[in-house]
């Protein structure tokens, strides 16, 4: 059977836990701790005002600075970069053309496989760019249109592998930009917020304000998942930050370090890219307090996730945090007054979720899975269902 906690949350900081405190329901119990584990690395590519590649690695638990390399000069003015995976960047040129880097080695010495590759010779006049690790590369103009790109190879040689342009949308006027995950983008503005995005497609994306003030000082900002986020101001410093929890649109859980940067200075570069998708944390779903909306979506996240690899994206979590916003507002004992609907998803009769486990009627794990298994068989996924809700106020 799995744990409920019904008072009390420790939320991971990086790598070990900070308390964060939070309104409960009244239930007296012990409390208990739901363990996240986090794993990885930190990569950060760069360019400094002479045209030369930098490589730099850092260590996650702490913040300090493992690797500097400097490579040669790129032979071109950059723009914007990118970077696609460990030895593979993007830049583009201050005339519009998009070069793809290849790496060869940035172990003792950093140097690359060949010239940077030309793959279109114009109409890449983004002011920012930034990479998913998904398969989607996001652009902004000066102007603040967001555009997204597919990326459908490792070493893309041109708009076969780099295609389907769409405009999300107008008014992404940004000082910085910065990809956190699967469709999910973070950014500093000029008078100091740091927002959140998750992007669905043209016209459907959300945005959280994560801080509304204290962010203007970034020029550069870069993040390589798992709730990390590196802020270099103009003085060359670089700080870091880590968000417990970076899916659930709030930022009163993000732990400063301003004591401890990775450096107060020497970061130069006027252009900085992490790898996505180096550090990933996840948080166990076998305890969860019950209480707690925002820890029993994050348990149901990452249950979704691993029910089926295609349901693994921002699109169908925002698909299901709708879904069940509407028919329970993720209440474990949220109960239809009229039908006797019961739990998260809302089981007619009740009882058929018996077979997810003798602990439904309390357990809103149990009442996730059961939830999971109903769209599966009926929908086929989460946005298959929010889908027909919409069509009919029910599913």
């Amino acid at each position: 059977m799995k744990n409920i906690r019904t008072t009390g949350r420790r939320v991971a900081g990086l790598l070990t836990a900070g308390v964060l405190t939070t309104g409960l329901l009244t239930v007296t119990a012990s409390t208990a701790e739901a363990a996240t584990t986090c794993s990885g690395g930190v990569n950060i590519y760069g360019v400094l005002d002479d045209g030369r590649l930098t490589f730099s690695s850092i260590d996650p638990a702490n913040g300090d600075l493992a690797k500097v390399l400097v490579g040669p000069d790129l032979g071109f003015e950059p723009k914007a970069m990118a970077t696609l995976n460990f030895n593979t960047v993007l830049i583009t040129s201050t005339t519009g053309a998009l070069y793809r880097v290849d790496i060869k080695t940035n172990n003792t010495s950093l140097a690359l496989l060949n010239a940077p590759v030309r793959i279109a010779d114009s109409g890449w006049t983004h002011d920012k760019l930034t990479y998913d690790g998904h398969g989607h590369l996001y652009g902004t103009t000066a102007a603040g249109l967001l555009l997204r790109y597919n990326v459908t190879e490792d070493k893309p040689a041109g708009s076969q592998h780099i295609g389907v342009r769409t405009e999300i949308d107008t008014g992404f006027v940004l000082k910085t930009l910065t990809a956190t995950g699967d469709d999910r983008l973070s950014a500093t503005t000029e008078d100091g917020r740091l927002l959140d995005y998750s992007i669905a497609g043209a016209g459907s994306w959300k945005s959280n304000a994560l801080k509304t003030s204290g962010w203007s000082g970034f020029n550069q900002l870069v993040s390589p998942g798992g709730g990390l986020y590196y802020g270099r101001l103009s003085t060359g410093a670089l700080y870091w930050y880590k968000d417990a929890n970076p899916t659930d649109g709030s930022g009163s859980d993000i732990s400063y370090h301003l004591d401890d940067p990775v450096n107060t200075s020497g970061w130069t570069q006027k252009l900085l890219s992490a790898q996505p998708g180096t550090y990933t944390c996840t948080t166990a779903t076998d305890t969860v307090d019950r209480g707690n909306i925002t820890e029993v979506k994050a348990a149901g996240r990452q249950m979704m996730n691993n029910k089926d690899a295609a349901w693994a994206t921002s699109a169908q979590w925002s698909c299901l945090e709708q879904l069940w916003d509407h028919e329970s507002g993720w209440r474990w004992n949220a109960t239809n007054p009229s039908s006797g609907a019961y739990g998260i998803p809302q089981s007619l009769p009740a009882s058929k979720m018996d077979v997810a486990g003798d602990d439904w009627k309390e357990n809103p794990l149990t009442q996730i899975k059961w939830g999971l298994s109903y769209i599966d068989g009926r929908y086929g996924s989460p946005c298959g269902a929010w889908d027909f809700w919409r069509a009919n106020n029910w599913y």
